[in-house]
């Protein structure tokens, strides 16, 4: 159903237009987190930088102090180390927090962007699973931000690299060209396959989804499932989609192993190389046993970039494939689908709406009027209401205060609400759950609920027997809750809306028959308090029938027929039939 919409002050995030394409999002997130990622990446470039000087400066210190045996050298050579290994590991923590930071902000961003899109465009969930949706809005976000991780100490490894590969030509030009030639090779080696680890990963993560999907829906299920001895039935469906995620997992790691021990392979070779060529120069005389220490130990500590850009480029694909799902998820709906147009008035109307048996379906209810539907099919009866709430093909038939139903702009909640059969609830309050609004509902916060409405619904002989009342905790899904105590909490979220035109659907199907008549007086009573508002109500319910200003009974065959509960029931025994319990 549409629901109250709370306004806010527009951020730049928000009115930009969405990227079109993986990279452009993942370039989109470093570009709006810069003021973070360029000292993050300075402070971990200075980590790596002082990681590679240490057996630089042990080098030195063979050559001025431990072989001179010289103390005042040995002296300043040990403040020296303290000052690198101080420089070493703040760079670190606050480089690795900077880092962090960002990447859990532009995780939060983007979980928020991609759910705005099943909340604010309608077409978005056609043809997804809400697992799969799900998915995305989290699981894909979290990995998208992970580019982060990727400039942090990819970026630096990159760059320590070019540093002490120019020390390395400027103490040894052999050595330093064979590393200037074996690292940059070993780089390729390893860059090669991250486009088939990017697909390899978009496909595990669709598998995820659809694993998730499954899950949402045996858990939403679960009371049905055990009423009926499907347990095993929903754990072999569960099994074979967890399965095929597994098989995807597997995959995808197996193809960042073999970039992985291509990597380490390379670099095997680049220090072997290395260090034969060292040992030459060092036997020849050319070479300081000191300088030999470092090249070693440069040589050496260049395994760990060289390693650290491998897992990045696995990391990256993984980030590519979730900033796909993203761009997938973004464009799964025009953003302007939803259209410009505010009704004018409260009348209602259909036009030519087609039903599922072939026939179309022409009904209006007026300014003031509150009219119900008997639609002897059920799949009529959801055609009507789909229609009205903006979903499916068909709501060009649909006319709101005047304007077609797709034209309408999506912030309905003071203008139109469908309230549909399926009861909804969420995690909160009873309160919270009629009010729809973020956190405790109160008069501190300017909202409250009206008494009348909770009368109305007959939410009060619920909260009359609970000590916390309408501030009682409400589970998921309100599976702590009965069904007749959800619909009437349903209801009373509908009427607290207060639109000009209400369309409810079968709203007390779980209520007691002496429940129901007070509840179809008291919503009567409610509807025709404000001068203008419609009433659409869609229901075989004899209370909400009787209390209706003109009932329109659709058959399962044949035209539809209109006027009174009393003259129809008079007339027609197929409606009598329908209506009658």
């Amino acid at each position: 159903m549409a629901v109250p919409t709370v306004t806010r002050e527009a951020t730049a995030h928000d009115t930009a237009p969405a990227p079109a394409t993986a990279n452009g999002l993942l370039w989109r997130a470093i570009s709006r987190r810069w003021r973070l990622v360029l000292p993050g990446l300075v402070l971990m470039t200075l980590w790596q930088l002082s990681e590679a000087l240490v057996p630089i400066a042990i080098g030195w210190i063979v050559d001025a102090a431990i072989i001179p045996l010289d103390r005042q050298a040995m002296l300043w050579s040990v403040v020296g180390l303290v000052v690198l290994f101080t420089v070493l590991s703040f760079s670190y923590r606050f480089g690795a927090r900077m880092s962090n930071r960002a990447l859990n902000e532009e995780a939060h961003d983007l979980r928020v962007e991609a759910t705005r899109v099943p909340l604010a465009r309608r077409r978005a969930m056609e043809g997804a699973s809400s697992g799969g949706v799900l998915s995305v809005c989290s699981a894909d976000a979290d990995v998208a931000a992970l580019i982060f991780r990727q400039v942090a100490l990819g970026g630096s490894a990159v760059i320590s690299i070019v540093g002490i590969s120019v020390y390395l030509l400027w103490t040894d030009l052999i050595v330093g060209l064979i590393v200037l030639v074996g690292v940059p090779l070993s780089l390729v080696l390893v860059a090669l396959p991250s486009r088939a680890i990017s697909r390899h990963s978009t496909a595990q993560q669709a598998a995820i989804g659809e694993a998730s999907s499954r899950a949402t829906d045996i858990m939403t299920g679960l009371r049905v499932l055990k009423a009926g001895g499907g347990e095993r039935w929903a754990a072999e469906q569960y099994r074979v989609a967890s399965q095929g995620a597994a098989d995807a997992g597997i995959v995808t790691a197996e193809r960042s192993g073999r970039v992985a021990g291509i990597g380490s392979l390379g670099m095997a070779a680049v220090l072997v190389m290395v260090l034969v060529a060292a040992g030459y120069r060092v036997v020849a005389g050319e070479m300081e046993i000191g300088t030999l220490v470092s090249v070693v130990g440069v040589a050496v500590f260049f395994e760990e970039p060289v390693r650290m850009i491998t897992m990045m480029v696995s990391v990256f694909a993984r980030s590519h494939g979730a900033a796909q799902r993203l761009v997938d998820l973004q464009s799964s709906a025009p953003v302007d689908e939803s259209g410009t147009e505010v009704p004018d008035g409260s009348r209602l109307e259909l036009r030519d709406l087609p039903l599922p048996d072939g026939r179309a379906l022409d009904l209006e209810v007026a300014r003031g009027e509150v009219v119900a539907l008997v639609a002897e099919q059920p799949a009529a009866a959801d055609a009507v209401t789909l229609a009205i709430a903006g979903h499916g093909e068909h709501t060009d038939a649909v006319l709101v205060g005047g304007h077609r139903r797709s034209a309408l702009v999506p912030e309905l909640a003071g203008h139109l609400v469908v309230a549909p059969h399926r009861v909804d609830l969420f995690v909160g309050t009873i309160r919270s759950n009629i009010a729809l609004r973020h956190g405790k509902v109160g008069a501190d916060d300017g909202v409250e609920v009206d008494d009348d409405v909770v009368h109305a619904s007959a939410v009060a002989e619920i909260v009359e027997h609970l000590p916390d009342g309408l501030d009682h905790v409400v589970q998921e899904g309100g599976r702590n809750l009965s069904g007749g105590q959800r619909q009437r909490i349903a209801l009373a979220r509908a009427l607290h809306a207060d639109p000009d035109v209400l369309v409810l659907h079968e709203p007390t199907s779980a209520v007691d028959a002496v429940t129901e008549w007070e509840i179809a007086q008291a919503v009567r009573e409610m509807r025709t308090r404000r001068p203008g508002q419609a009433t659409l109500i869609v229901s075989s319910s004899p209370p909400f029938l009787a209390t209706a200003d003109r009932v329109v009974h659709l058959p399962a065959h044949g035209e539809p027929r209109s006027g009174t509960h009393a003259e129809l029931r008079a007339d027609s025994g197929t409606y009598r039939m329908a209506v009658d319990r």
